[in-house]
Order: structure tokens, then sequence, then C-alpha cells
């Protein structure tokens, strides 16, 4: 793993990730339709790494940071089968932020253990973030009416976490600038520490 090379995936290699790869690595409930990720990526408001080790894929990161947004969105992150359990994850969550020139921060939504299907995989989820050195906001998203997640934010280089209250903002403003108004006011929900609701925009 010492030849490991970051590069943007074209929409054939992305296709080729999303059913080889993100099919297996994510239930249906939580993977986008291919069709959205690939008009995503076509408009300029999402990107995808592939991290490969020689010519071999051996993770992947698909971004969003729509035209105009001062954060990038981390979408989905998985690192390939072989390679998990290695340390390999961690590292290339470490150098993210690296890779994601001019963002103030990287967002992170992981999902709520107490409203998780599988609550022990939740928790390990925000375990892992919170060795990676993402630091939890203390919000919570409701998205689309069902799915809840914490709010998580990654530092850029050389820069200080991102305050809660901006970071919620910044997500928020990502989402108005992917889906319009006034969808993204009807089906994101973002919630103080105190579980009082917040209109950021």
């Amino acid at each position: 793993m010492n030849t490991l090379t970051w590069r943007l995936l074209t929409a054939e290699e992305l296709t080729r990730v999303y059913l080889n790869e993100m099919r297996r690595d994510f239930p249906p409930t939580e993977l986008k339709p291919l069709s959205m990720v690939l008009n995503s990526e076509a408009v300029g408001d999402s990107h995808t790494w592939g991290v490969y080790d020689g010519e071999t894929l051996v993770a992947y990161l698909l971004m969003v940071r729509p035209r105009g947004a001062t954060v990038s969105q981390l979408d989905y992150f998985a690192v390939l089968p072989a390679c998990r359990a290695s340390g390999l994850g961690a590292k290339l969550l470490a150098a993210l932020p690296g890779k994601e020139a001019g963002a103030d921060a990287i967002l992170i939504e992981a999902e709520l253990p107490e409203k998780a299907d599988d609550p022990a995989m939740a928790v390990r989820r925000l375990g892992f973030y919170a060795r990676c050195g993402a630091v939890d906001t203390g919000w919570t998203e409701k998205l689309f009416g069902a799915s809840w997640f914490r709010v998580l934010t990654l530092a850029a280089p050389g820069q200080q976490p991102m305050g809660a209250e901006d970071a919620c903002r910044a997500l928020a403003d990502c989402y108005r600038r992917v889906i319009g108004e006034p969808k993204w006011r009807q089906y994101i929900e973002l919630y103080r520490p105190d579980g009082t609701t917040a209109q950021l925009l």
C-alpha cells in the first residue's frame, strides 16, 4: 500500500464502481439510483475519488460539493473487502481534507445509533470517525422523513474544526444547492443539541 494514488473517476469508471462495489457495500435503502449519481457529477454537484494501489482499486469516496458551496460532504466511502481491517480506511479519511482543495471542512453524516436498523454498526461507525479526528457537532439531522444522522466535521488542513452551527448551515446550503427550494426545507430537518429545530437559511 505504499503506492496509493487518488484520481477522479470518469462516468464509465464510476458506473463500474457502482455496479460492482457500491451495490455490495451499501443496502438498497441507503443507495441513490445510479442515474442520480451520474447526473450529479455531470452537472458539477459531486465528484468521486478512486484510490488505487498501482492499477487496483482499493477504495472509493463519493463527495458532494455543489458549485458555490464552501464545504465538501462525504456521501459514500468504502474500502474494498480485500483491503479492510488494515487501517487503510483511517489513513484515507485523514488524507481526504487535503484532497478537497478549497473546502473549509469535510462534513459527514453518521447514522444515529438509537434510530438505526443496526445500532451496533452505527456505534462502530461513529467510533471510527472519532478515531480519525472527526468532531461530533452534537446536532442531528432527519432526512426525507425517515433517516436520522449525527453531523460530524473534519477540519481543513491547518484549520480548527468548523463551529457546529456554521457546519450545519453549510450542510443546509449544500442541500439547498443540490435539490433546490422548497424541497430542502421540506425534506431536511436539522436539530440543535437541545432538540430544538434550527432554521439556518
